[in-house]
């Protein structure tokens, strides 16, 4: 599991005041929760170390497929069913993959637990915000509400990505092709012209020596560029898979002209719906600020958002907060202080998370429009510069010589 996901395991050393050691397992949405745990219990942790889950083991289920079986789920405990009877008529409706994790979490529902705990208890992966809504609901906010509430935040959140890869679809397909054209080119295509060239004994022109020269310098480096490639990325990897390391990289691309402008967007409108949906559900702020804080989908954001968190503890407006750490954009930090003035904050994040994730992908299709024709032109201009080299050379050849 990853920080982004509603439940973690974590085992734990601590002691008690009286001295006495205790070591045990318990649940949380992050190691900073976990401790609070602990020292909600009167404990002094001094080792909270998160427990690695087996990939075979877990249940990631896709958002869009969590959403369907949230709705479903919501719809059998609005129409009187128990949540157990509604768990168990959803497992024959429910998509495959949500229909496969059911029986575990039914059987800890039927020893007592509840919805949430259930869920981390048979190891399925859900978003922290969606754990969090839920929680209230059966905190008393009314569970089929808060289930619904849920599936709305999936519904949009899977529309969103849905939006991006669409988005997306069309550059990648062009540079998988002209990549492949241009490996074909180099690796086939120009050491057997060479061959045929060698062979005839003719004297190449200038152009044509210069495209065979770089065909010849592409093979020889692909196999090191690729090595140098696999162990960066490895490098990326391990620097990453730290909690200060990955941190460092989230800020690093907030810095990237237009992609930070579009991750610290889209980190804001996972906020703003997180947040909107948990004040709706009766979660105090700061509650609903640290539940979705994991929402956000990038270290650094969720730093801030966490650092903002504290001051709106100490008594500072929530748009204040956000505007002093940098956690969204100006736009929801205007959208958030006209909720505030308003009183309906709730209604205003929801408005922010919608104008967020439209902006986002304006944003993202503006520049994809400008990348494609760029990679077009690109790659048809190295494609014809190669093509012409090799027409060169055949008009030059002259027959018996």
């Amino acid at each position: 599991m990853n920080a982004s996901t509603a439940e973690l395991r974590f085992r734990y050393r601590g002691a008690h005041p009286d001295g006495r050691l205790e070591r045990g397992k318990l649940v949380a949405a992050s190691r900073n929760e976990a401790q609070r745990i602990l020292l909600d219990r009167g404990m002094q942790p001094f080792e909270v170390v998160q427990e690695k889950t087996s990939p075979w083991r877990a249940n990631t289920i896709p958002v869009a497929e969590l959403a369907l079986a949230l709705r479903l789920l919501a719809d059998m405990l609005d129409a009187g069913l128990p949540l157990a009877r509604a768990l168990h008529l959803l497992a024959s409706v429910a998509p495959l993959r949500v229909a496969r994790a059911l029986p575990a979490v039914l059987s800890a529902v039927r020893e007592g637990k509840g919805f949430v705990a259930a869920l981390a208890h048979a190891q399925v992966q859900v978003p922290a915000e969606v754990a969090g809504i839920v929680r209230a609901g059966e905190r008393g906010s009314g569970l089929a509400s808060a289930v619904r509430q849920a599936a709305v935040l999936c519904d949009d959140t899977a529309s969103t990505r849905a939006a991006l890869r669409g988005a997306l679809a069309y550059p990648m397909l062009l540079a998988v092709a002209g990549v492949a054209s241009l490996g074909l080119l180099v690796g086939i295509v120009l050491p057997r012209f060479a061959a045929i060239l060698g062979d005839l004994g003719q004297t190449l022109p200038a152009t044509t020596r210069i495209v065979l020269g770089a065909g010849d310098v592409a093979r020889a480096g692909a196999l090191p560029v690729t090595i140098a490639v696999i162990v960066a990325l490895i490098v990326w990897r391990h620097w990453t898979a730290s909690e200060n390391g990955r941190r460092r990289w989230h800020a690093a691309l907030l810095r990237v002209p237009v992609l930070g402008d579009v991750r610290l967007g889209a980190a804001g409108a996972r906020l703003c719906a997180s947040i909107a949906a948990l004040l709706a559900s009766g979660v105090p702020i700061a509650a609903a600020l640290r539940s979705a804080a994991a929402s956000a989908g990038d270290d650094e954001i969720t730093a801030r958002l966490l650092r903002a968190r504290t001051d709106v503890e100490q008594g500072s407006r929530l748009s204040d907060a956000l505007a002093k750490h940098d956690a969204t954009s100006v736009l929801v930090q205007r959208l958030v202080r006209a909720g505030e003035e308003s009183g309906r904050l709730a209604s205003m994040l929801s408005h922010a998370a919608q104008l967020e994730r439209d902006r986002v992908l304006r944003r993202l299709r503006g520049a994809v429009r400008l990348l494609e024709p760029a990679m077009i032109v690109g790659f048809g201009g190295v494609v014809a510069l190669v093509a012409a080299a090799l027409l060169q050379a055949l008009y030059s050849i002259r027959p018996g010589t």
